[in-house]
């Protein structure tokens, strides 16, 4: 893996695309190919909600138990975004507690894995957004996105996002895609190719036995390896993939 891979940040089209998955199986990818990798989640919000957090749920895949101040280091209670969730509670929250956090995972891990909450223009504080901290932590993102209609949009919108802001797009990964997809969903990895001309760097199948809240692992980590490119760790092969879904189309 190159050393640009220090750290990756997984942001997605959307909140509950599916980012905390993929960037779970994603880690497991990377240590089945022998790295040494951690997942941190700058801000977890809605930990009033039932169920486990996020980083709970990839320590859980990945047999890890970091202590949850440092892989995360900011918690609050409402599910909204970082700064009305920190706001709501009378806290402010440091950013340089955040990056010190990552800089000390750093040090000891070959990857780190960044998973921000919700998008790009998701705020942080005020005037500090998710596109923020990925670029001053000097992150390639990861762009996890929907399978189905509406898709196009919001990957467009992400990419035009990362762009304008000066970040490096690694690549996409299209989560959940369905055993039997419909005309939309064989079609849209192919333009989301063409359109936004980056690489498809992965494809991670549905599987209702999956569930963060409820901890359910699934079969995650049997498809892990298979869902993600060479350049992750893992066996997926772009061009064999869209050819199958080339056949279905006609």
């Amino acid at each position: 893996m190159s050393s640009f891979l220090k750290g990756i940040f997984v942001t997605g089209t959307d909140t509950g695309v599916g980012k905390t998955v993929a960037s779970a199986a994603l880690a497991w990818t990377l240590r089945q190919s022998g790295k040494k990798v951690v997942v941190m989640k700058p801000v977890q919000t809605g930990t009033d909600s039932a169920g486990l957090m996020d980083i709970e749920f990839v320590q859980k895949v990945m047999g890890t138990n970091y202590p949850i101040e440092e892989v995360c280091p900011y918690r609050f209670p409402h599910p909204l975004a970082p700064s009305v969730a920190a706001s709501f509670v009378g806290e402010k929250i440091d950013l340089e507690k955040i990056k010190s956090a990552f800089y000390k995972l750093s040090s000891t891990q070959d990857t780190v894995i960044v998973e921000g909450a919700g998008g790009l223009l998701v705020p942080i504080t005020d005037d500090y957004l998710m596109s923020d901290l990925a670029f001053d932590l000097k992150l390639p993102l990861i762009i996890v996105s929907r399978p189905s209609l509406g898709t196009l949009n919001h990957t467009l919108l992400t990419v035009e996002s990362a762009r304008s802001r000066k970040l490096e797009v690694l690549g996409i990964v299209i989560n959940q895609f369905p055993p039997n997809p419909d005309v939309a969903e064989s079609t849209n990895p192919e333009l989301i190719i063409k359109m936004t001309g980056e690489s498809l760097l992965g494809v991670f199948p549905s599987d209702p036995e999956i569930s963060v809240e409820e901890g359910r692992m699934g079969n995650l980590r049997d498809f892990a390896n298979s869902s993600f490119s060479p350049e992750l760790g893992g066996s997926f092969v772009v061009d064999e993939f869209l050819s199958k879904l080339r056949l279905k189309t006609g």
